[in-house]
C-alpha cells in the first residue's frame, strides 16, 4: 500500500508549541515595558549647574574675587552667594549679585569682585578665615564651594540637606545716625530675609525680642544722651548664623525755654555764628536727571533711585546749603559741610563737599539741628514767611535760640549760610526752643 503524506498546508505537527513561543515572547515584551514606563518616568535627580569658579581674596583691597573659569554660563538671577567670614555669614542675594555685576549673566572669562568694606564696612586681614559658597536657588544645590583665605571652614547641613543660611537685614528705617526729642515716641524697624530670632540691644543691653521677618522696637520715653540701639537676627536652626544693624541714636531736650513747632521760618543775626551739631544728616531718594557729589576733588556720580545720606562729621561752625524745590521734588546745587556720604546705605567717601548737583530727588528727610549761643546783639526771627515775628530786629536780643529737625519748607526755597560772625536761615520748618 502506498503511504500517503499530508501536504504542507494540512501539516499541524508543533503548531501548539510555536504559538506558544509566541504568546511567551509577547508577555515579556509588554512586562518589560511596564517596568521601563515606570523606573523612566520617575522624577530624576536635579541638575547641577556645571561651572568652574575660581577664587582668591585681595586683602590690600578688602575684595573678594570669583572668576568664571569654564563650563555653563551661570544665570545671575538663580545664584546666590554665602560668605563666611570669620565664623560670621553673610549672604548675597540673586538680585544683590546682579547689581554688583550688572547683568543676568555669568559668562567664561568675567570676574565678580565682591568689596566687604563697602557692602559691610569690614577690613579683610590676612589672618582672617573666608569660605564661599555658591548656591542654585532654584534648586538649592551647590554650584562651588571652598576656603579662599584661612583654615578651612566647616558648613552644617541640615537633616533635609540642605544648608541654613544667616538671615540678612534691610529696610532700615529711620535712617542712622537719627534723632529724636525726649516728647517723641520712635520705632526702630528693619526687614529679616527670613523667618529669624529678632533681639533688640539697647547700649548692650536686652530691651525686646520681635521675631518674625518684620523686627521692630518702640521706645516712648527716652531721656537725653546718644544710644547705640542694635539689632542682631538668628537663624532658629543654628543661632550662630546671625546678621547686624545698629542705629546711633540721639535724644535732646527742649522741654526748658519757649518751645514750639514753626512752618516757613527765617532766622537772622549779623554777629553771630552757631553751629550744625556732629551726626545730624539729611537723606533723599534721587529720581531724574543726572547726579554727582563731588568730595575733596573725588567725583561720584549718582545713578537714579538710589538713597544718598550726608551726614555731619563733627560739629560744624560754618556752611551753606541752597535747595530748590518744585512740588515735592528738590533740586540740590550747594551743600558745602564736612560729611560722611553713603550711598544704598553703604560709605562711600568723607570730606568736605566740594561741589554736588542732585538734580531731582524725593523723599527728603532732615535731623538737621542748629544751636545759636547767647549774645546780645540784633535778631530776627520769624515764620509763616514773616507774618508772624517771634523776635524782632529792636530792641538788641540775647537769646539763646536752638533749632531742631530743619526740614526745607515745601513752598519756598531752602538757603543756610552761617560761619563765627553771623546767621542766615531761611524757606525752613523746624522745632524751636528759646532760651
Amino acid at each position: 500500500m502506498t503511504e500517503k503524506n499530508p501536504s504542507f498546508l494540512e501539516n499541524t505537527d508543533a503548531v501548539s508549541e510555536v504559538i506558544g513561543e509566541i504568546l511567551l515572547t509577547a508577555v515579556a515584551v509588554i512586562a518589560f515595558s511596564v517596568v521601563a514606563v515606570f523606573i523612566f518616568s520617575q522624577a530624576g535627580p536635579q541638575e547641577k549647574v556645571h561651572a568652574d569658579i575660581q577664587g582668591w581674596v585681595g586683602v590690600d583691597s578688602d575684595t573678594i574675587y570669583l572668576r568664571h573659569a569654564g563650563g555653563e554660563v551661570v544665570n545671575v538671577l538663580q545664584t546666590g552667594i554665602l560668605l563666611d567670614i570669620n565664623g560670621t555669614r553673610r549672604q548675597i542675594t540673586a538680585q544683590e549679585l546682579a547689581q554688583i555685576k550688572g547683568n543676568d549673566n555669568w559668562v567664561l572669562g568675567e570676574t565678580i569682585m565682591i568689596n566687604t568694606s563697602d557692602l559691610w564696612t569690614y577690613d579683610i586681614g590676612q589672618d582672617d578665615n573666608i569660605a564661599v559658597t555658591l548656591l542654585d536657588t532654584g534648586t538649592n544645590l551647590v554650584i562651588k564651594s571652598g576656603t579662599l583665605l584661612g583654615s578651612e571652614q566647616t558648613v552644617v547641613t541640615t537633616p533635609g540637606g540642605q544648608i541654613p543660611i544667616a538671615p540678612v537685614l534691610s529696610g532700615r528705617n529711620p535712617p542712622t545716625p537719627y534723632q529724636s526729642n525726649t516728647s517723641q515716641s520712635v520705632t526702630f524697624s528693619a526687614s529679616s530675609s527670613q523667618a529669624s530670632i529678632n533681639e533688640f540691644l539697647l547700649n548692650g543691653q536686652h530691651v525686646a525680642w520681635s521675631n518674625g521677618t518684620s523686627p521692630s522696637y518702640n521706645n516712648t520715653s527716652a531721656s537725653t544722651g546718644t544710644y547705640n540701639l542694635t539689632l542682631i537676627a538668628r537663624n532658629p536652626e543654628n543661632t550662630s548664623l546671625a546678621d547686624s544693624m545698629e542705629w546711633t541714636w540721639t535724644v535732646v531736650d527742649v522741654s526748658t525755654g519757649h518751645n514750639a513747632s514753626g512752618v516757613d521760618m527765617r532766622l537772622q543775626k549779623s554777629d553771630k555764628g552757631g553751629y550744625i551739631s556732629d551726626g545730624d544728616y539729611i537723606s533723599f531718594r534721587t529720581t531724574t536727571g543726572n547726579n554727582h557729589i563731588k568730595i575733596e576733588g573725588v567725583n561720584t556720580n549718582i545713578k537714579n533711585n538710589r538713597d544718598v545720606m550726608l551726614v555731619m562729621n563733627g560739629q560744624q561752625d560754618s556752611g551753606q546749603i541752597y535747595m530748590s524745590n518744585s512740588g515735592a521734588l528738590w533740586q540740590i546745587t550747594t551743600y558745602d559741610f564736612n560729611v560722611e556720604f553713603y550711598l544704598d546705605g553703604s560709605p562711600v567717601d568723607t570730606g568736605q563737599i566740594t561741589e554736588i548737583y542732585i538734580g531731582s530727588a524725593e523723599n527728603l528727610e532732615s535731623t538737621l539741628s542748629y544751636h545759636l549761643p547767647s549774645h546780645l546783639s540784633q535778631t530776627y526771627f520769624s515764620e509763616n514767611a514773616g507774618s508772624n515775628v517771634i523776635i524782632d530786629w529792636s530792641p538788641d536780643n540775647d537769646s539763646e535760640i536752638r533749632l531742631y529737625n530743619i526740614t526745607p519748607t515745601a513752598s519756598s526755597n531752602f538757603n543756610i549760610q552761617f560761619g563765627p560772625d553771623s546767621t542766615y536761615m531761611d524757606g525752613f520748618d523746624a522745632d524751636y526752643g528759646i532760651i
